[in-house]
């Protein structure tokens, strides 16, 4: 039997409850596959310069992940990178992205595998998560952003996604590479499905609900009024907020030149005059 390999890529920092549970949810699931032998599952994770013991404990308990150590300045998109480069040196059949925040369902992988063999390993696989009330969270969206309730049997088409869960076979790997380094943060899933789009890649959405994730709670610091406009814009030109540059990449790459201009004046708005956008 022709055994094929798939490499999980992880990134995270300073969330090491999360990240063991993430992981332990994993393990049972290849653990599980590990008995039939069609699969052969290895992790790469990149911690990203954590201090909170999450690098030592994920050694302990999980050996057989590869861990790669960040300074702090990678943040997901780049450490996604440095985990995508290191499994790519062994030329696996498939890539897998994981948020260590993401709890995977049971039989969630073996779910995106069996989708993939019947889309002839050629498309890039969503998984969608809800939220610890059963809302949909995170998952496959169309062009403007809108979650797509996956159905319960087939796959199905969507534009962009998060990147929570989400298997990129070796044959897209080869059309579109890594994530994009321009970002450092956020925009390179989208980025990610705006690019398969320019090079024909079919997007799906696996069925069902494949895991469960709650969205980051409350008002950004760069929109709340209560924060002085400084630190709005410290806030907003963060990584974890809305670089503009990057910001404007994407929607220029994603919607054209007039979205993207239009997008980052109505940002400064929204930084300069918060308690109109509450």
């Amino acid at each position: 039997m022709d055994q094929k390999s798939v490499a999980v890529l992880m990134t995270a920092y300073n969330r090491k409850a999360n990240t063991l549970n993430c992981l332990s949810l994993l393990y049972e699931q290849i653990n599980a596959m590990a008995r039939e032998g069609k699969y052969n599952v290895s992790v790469y994770l990149t911690e990203d310069g954590c201090t909170d013991g999450t690098a030592e404990a994920v050694a302990s308990r999980f050996p057989e992940v590869h861990i790669l150590h960040g300074d702090g300045t990678l943040f997901w998109n780049r450490g996604m990178c440095a985990a995508w480069d290191e499994a790519a040196k062994y030329s696996p059949d498939f890539y897998l992205w994981l948020n260590d925040d993401t709890k995977l369902k049971p039989g969630a992988l073996q779910i995106l595998l069996d989708n993939s063999v019947f889309l002839g390993h050629r498309a890039i696989i969503a998984g969608t998560a809800e939220d610890s009330e059963g809302k949909l969270s995170y998952g496959g969206r169309t062009r403007y952003g809108r979650i797509i309730r996956p159905d319960p049997v087939i796959p199905e088409a969507c534009d962009i996604f998060n990147g929570n869960l989400v298997l990129v076979p070796a044959y897209v790997y080869r059309k579109l590479g890594t994530l994009d380094r321009v970002y450092s943060h956020g925009f390179g899933d989208f980025d990610y499905g705006v690019r398969a789009a320019r090079a024909n890649v079919t997007v799906v959405v696996a069925p069902g609900i494949l895991a469960e994730c709650d969205r980051n709670p409350g008002l950004p610091a760069w929109r709340n009024p209560e924060v002085p406009l400084k630190a709005r814009y410290a806030a907003i030109t963060g990584p974890k907020g809305r670089p503009l540059k990057e910001q404007f990449i994407y929607d220029f790459r994603a919607y054209g030149l007039f979205h993207a201009l239009l997008h980052i004046i109505s940002l400064n708005f929204k930084v300069l005059f918060p308690m109109l956008y509450k």
